[in-house]
């Protein structure tokens, strides 16, 4: 198991850093997941840098999924799987946009809701901060709320990272990279 725990450890701090210090990860055509990463973070709150560049754009084979939001980066929360409770900040290709999401699964459902759109190969500041009553979402310092329902484990919550996945029942159409710089 320590083995198994090492070698994940070490996949998941092998990502390529671009000349601007960001983490690079591709999720592969054919694929949903940028790869598998074991990182907690050490508070309720995350800070990050992002990019998504052009192979942010796509188009779905069934039309309807188009609407799906893809996923950036996020958190789970009150120690439970992240498909029970997790927030993310995700994005989906409309009418020739990047819309950009927040994503939020609560006992097992899950809801979205656009902030805004973005331009690709810019970068963006965004906020991931857990409250008692709420995720707050802030990007380039907007703020959106979205409504957490206190729920789980109230005693020592272990977190973790959610990173780049495209879709939810099609797979990434081609490579996609997105960039994201902890701060």
């Amino acid at each position: 198991m320590i083995r198994i725990l090492l070698l994940l450890l070490f996949i998941s701090c092998s990502k390529e850093i671009d000349d601007l210090g960001f983490r690079v990860y591709t999720i592969p055509e054919g694929e949903h997941s940028s790869g598998n990463f074991i990182n907690h973070p050490v508070n309720s709150k995350i800070e990050f840098n992002f990019i998504l560049d052009k192979s942010a754009i796509y188009e779905t084979e069934i039309a309807e999924n188009q609407h799906d939001v893809n996923k950036i980066y996020g958190m789970s929360d009150f120690g439970a799987r992240h498909q029970n409770h997790s927030i993310r900040l995700g994005w989906r290709y409309i009418k020739s946009e990047i819309e950009l999401c927040w994503l939020r699964h609560e006992e097992g459902k899950h809801s979205s809701g656009t902030i805004r759109t973005i331009e690709i190969d810019e970068i963006y500041n965004a906020v991931i901060n857990i409250t008692t009553f709420y995720y707050q979402v802030v990007v380039n310092n907007d703020t959106t709320l979205v409504r957490r329902r206190p729920s789980g484990n109230w005693g020592l919550i272990r977190r973790y990272y959610l990173y780049p996945y495209f879709g939810g029942n099609e797979f990434a159409p081609h490579d996609i990279t997105i960039r994201i710089k902890n701060l």
